[in-house]
């Protein structure tokens, strides 16, 4: 569980550090909103093409996972090796893709397995893991701060490098981890992975009835509305404290790591509090939460009251998602645990496509408060509606 949520903090600070790249693409290349909100679409549109993919692979041959993961970070060196040696917007566009496939090899072989290796425990396992991300994304955005914008401490100054460079450098540990993780999961991952590979008409019978539970499809739908808000969200904050509020990249930093800090020690929290009382009452609870904190971003938009709202919307912006993941594994047939995973990001990564671009086009024609009027209303739907879905667990 730990070594996989290690794994899921390096996937994780790679995903972040694109978002601090963001206003040095935009001046460099001289683009518009909607352009930068391609760079959201293309690296959703990737992923989903490969979720369900990592999802079948993984569990019919759930010991060979470790090498899905190795593939998974190989993939994130790939997409920063070509950001980092072109400055066309089109093959830096086809970088960023290359992200997104990365980042979907990890999803469903990582949470599958620990789906199927904690079954009376799946909410707390899966936050755990979401714990290994949110500790990536907090640290990503203030390293990157400073490896771009530079940091003065004493006597010692650090002028920075330029965006191309830090893509560069970011190769080598993405490489190295990929290394690591073929060597210590590369045969098996955990007692599921010793187990014998599930022959493929089982398979088949269990992956079929997915598609008409209820309850995943519920989940489903809530989760890729969430990943609308957040896909939405992430970009253009970005740009909003660049050209808004006039931010350096180290102050963008540590104001996105606030989006996520607080989510290291609510995640595992709100795990194991619905394996206690229940899911619903925390997925009604994070996704109203949201909605109300988004809103209070167009009064609060600037300053400590800006950075305090961050924070509170970090503590369940991340972590809801494990909880709505855990509650489609407790009503899946066992043995398809990794395919419900990647059903779980397909529908997010289709819908979440859409919202960057849609986002950029509100942004350039009404403005950054319109943006936020956008996420705080889809989420504020979404969390009625998760009062009235079915959820059910499995025999």
């Amino acid at each position: 569980m730990f070594g996989l949520a290690a794994g899921h903090a390096v996937k994780h600070f790679y995903q972040q550090a694109f978002l601090l790249l963001i206003p040095s693409f935009k001046e460099t290349m001289g683009l518009n909103d909607v352009q930068v909100g391609l760079f959201g679409t293309a690296r959703t549109i990737f992923s989903s093409t490969m979720n369900i993919p990592a999802g079948v692979m993984a569990d019919l041959w759930r010991n060979k996972v470790g090498f899905l993961l190795a593939g998974s970070l190989l993939c994130l060196a790939l997409g920063y090796l070509l950001i980092g040696l072109t400055s066309w917007y089109w093959l830096v566009l086809f970088g960023v893709a290359i992200t997104g496939i990365g980042t979907s090899l990890w999803h469903a072989p990582a949470f599958g397995t620990l789906g199927a290796m904690y079954p009376n425990k799946r909410a707390t396992a899966l936050s755990t893991h979401r714990f290994g991300g949110s500790i990536g994304d907090s640290i990503s955005p203030i390293i990157m701060g400073i490896i771009l914008s530079g940091i003065i401490i004493g006597n010692f100054e650090w002028q920075g490098i330029s965006w191309r460079n830090a893509a560069l450098i970011l190769v080598i540990p993405a490489s190295i981890s990929a290394l690591l993780v073929l060597y210590f999961y590369g045969k098996a991952t955990g007692v599921e992975g010793q187990k014998e590979n599930i022959a493929l008409s089982e398979y088949l019978t269990s992956a079929k009835s997915l598609f008409k539970n209820t309850t995943i499809l519920s989940m489903v739908s809530l989760s890729s509305v969430r990943a609308m808000a957040h896909n939405g969200l992430n970009i253009f904050l970005v740009l909003h404290m660049s050209e808004t509020l006039n931010f350096n990249e180290f102050k963008i930093g540590y104001h996105m790591a606030l989006l996520t800090a607080f989510g290291i020690v609510s995640g595992p929290l709100l795990g194991l509090l619905s394996d206690k009382i229940g899911r619903r009452i925390i997925i009604s609870t994070g996704l109203s939460s949201i909605s109300i904190m988004v809103f209070l971003l167009l009064i609060f938009n600037e300053g400590i009251e800006f950075a305090a709202i961050l924070a509170c919307l970090g503590i369940f912006l991340y972590s809801i998602n494990p909880i709505m993941l855990a509650t489609s594994l407790d009503a899946t047939p066992v043995g398809a645990e990794a395919s419900t995973t990647a059903i779980m990001f397909t529908g997010p990564a289709i819908f979440g496509a859409l919202s960057p671009v849609i986002a950029g086009y509100i942004r350039e024609t009404y403005g950054m408060d319109s943006v936020f009027i956008y996420i705080g209303i889809i989420v504020a739907v979404v969390a009625v509606v998760s009062l009235i879905v079915p959820i059910r667990k499995t025999n």
